[in-house]
């Protein structure tokens, strides 16, 4: 063991000079001092293996951000059989706006979010025979949890709930 720097190996004698015996000074090592940390640190480290306190940040689940913000993810339904099957939509909710994928696909609608919690958005884009198609997308959370609305494009219309995912 070494002590360390600050412990004197004597008493320092004034006017003394020559050689002369030293006597020790007890000095304790610098372990010792941080033991009581070292020891304490370990207890709890012990006391928190029963829960493992990142299980809710590795789980998978998404935690809410502030208020709607964050990912949203649920069944995107026709509401006629003709406009195709059922999808899966995701939703990303940002500070100023989102950005909503309805038909797991290219199709991305931006839009707003007011501070109500009402989500309205616009997606023009050219169709065939260079017609352009708009699909606009108008929904409200209905509790903290889940995102309610209907997606609407000519003919064909959707209904979107969405949880956070």
């Amino acid at each position: 063991m070494r002590a360390s720097l600050s412990c004197q190996n004597g008493y320092q004698k004034l006017g003394y000079v020559g050689k002369r015996k030293l006597k020790k000074i007890l000095c304790t090592p610098h372990f010792f001092y941080w033991l009581p940390f070292s020891l304490l640190f370990s207890l709890l480290l012990a006391g928190c293996g029963k829960e493992d306190l990142g299980e809710r940040l590795q789980s998978g689940r998404v935690l809410a951000w502030e208020g709607l913000q964050g990912r949203w993810v649920g069944p995107v339904a026709p509401t006629d059989p003709a406009c195709g099957p059922t999808t899966h939509g995701l939703m990303t909710i940002g500070e100023k706006g989102f950005g909503f994928d309805p038909f797991a696909s290219t199709v991305v609608i931006q839009g707003k979010l007011d501070p109500a919690g009402h989500l309205s958005g616009t997606l023009i884009r050219e169709g065939g025979n260079h017609q352009q198609v708009a699909i606009s997308f108008n929904a409200a959370a209905s509790d903290p949890n889940t995102i309610q609305g209907t997606i609407q494009s000519n003919r064909c219309q959707w209904t979107v709930t969405l949880h956070r995912g």
